[in-house]
């Protein structure tokens, strides 16, 4: 009989103690920065939305701008350390990783990405699934106007409504920030692979915060135009903003995040007026929608 090997089985046994110890340290070190705006940015997108509201958008909710603005920036509360399950599924919610589809087109179903990202070897958690955050939390949003129109005095269906404008409103400004769109969320590898300009993304969320902008200077002229399929709408937002990406370098080599916050300022404002134009939009498709007499999707 084969004498077992004590020493081998030690040393399997540290490696198995040491191997969950490792991978959370990894994750750690991989945990990219996922908020958009800080909450303050936030909030000034969500009330310029609010800002732009038309007349035919239900009274209550154009009076609801302090409660949507507050629900705008509860979508960033879901990704705390103390909630390590939430925060697992709501991190990916805030960003899509367009380099990882290689020019082909996003699918409208979110289990379809899911299966492309495997089917590529890609950890789906790191590839991002913003779109569908958009386009599930519209979703949600129209229904609950659907139960409005029926129920039009129902205050919990009002605060349902707030709810979900409000969630809704944060990925919308998630997909304004050119860097929740890219594998290069907060630098660039050189040539022997060291990471450069790291810290863009902060100063990116920050700026509007930090520099005084004013919800109107970021709601001037927005006007809503409804989709009867806000899917196109959602794509061409998110591949306007992956085209400033290259920009956002070229501005930050020049200090214009930081120490020149001037050379930026009229960058990141059309950026926060384009973050919530996408909310006015999805938010005046959601109640025009709701009309069971329309289709909600073609």
């Amino acid at each position: 009989m084969r004498r077992p090997n004590f020493k081998i089985k030690r040393m399997r046994l540290l490696g198995a103690i040491a191997a969950p110890a490792f991978f959370t340290l990894f994750l750690i070190a991989m945990t990219r920065p996922v908020h958009a705006w800080w909450a303050g940015g936030h909030r000034l997108c969500t009330l310029a939305a609010v800002k732009g509201l038309p007349q035919d958008m239900p009274a209550f909710f154009r009076d609801a701008g302090a409660d949507l603005a507050e629900m705008s920036v509860e979508p960033d509360n879901w990704k705390n350390p103390s909630a390590s399950h939430l925060r697992t599924t709501e991190q990916p919610e805030h960003f899509i990783d367009l380099e990882f589809l290689e020019g082909k087109p996003l699918p409208e179903q979110r289990f379809e990405l899911t299966k492309f990202y495997i089917h590529a070897g890609i950890d789906p958690s790191r590839g991002g699934f913003l779109p569908y955050a958009m386009q599930e939390g519209y979703e949600r949003l129209m229904l609950a106007f659907r139960d409005y129109r029926n129920q039009p005095a129902s205050h919990s269906v009002q605060q349902r409504i707030v709810v979900y404008a409000g969630w809704l409103a944060h990925y919308c400004e998630d997909a304004g920030m050119p860097l929740h769109t890219s594998k290069y969320f907060d630098g660039r590898p050189g040539p022997g692979g060291e990471i450069f300009q790291k810290g863009i993304h902060a100063k990116i969320d920050s700026f509007p915060e930090k520099n005084g902008f004013t919800i109107e200077s970021i709601s001037e002229g927005l006007v809503p135009e409804p989709a009867l399929n806000v899917w196109p709408l959602i794509v061409r937002a998110i591949e306007e903003s992956h085209k400033q990406c290259d920009r956002c370098y070229e501005l930050d080599a020049n200090d214009a995040f930081d120490k020149d916050p001037a050379k930026g300022r009229a960058f990141i404002l059309e950026r926060t007026r384009a973050s919530s134009k996408l909310v006015l939009d999805l938010w005046y498709s959601a109640w025009k929608n709701s009309d069971p007499e329309k289709a909600t999707i073609k």
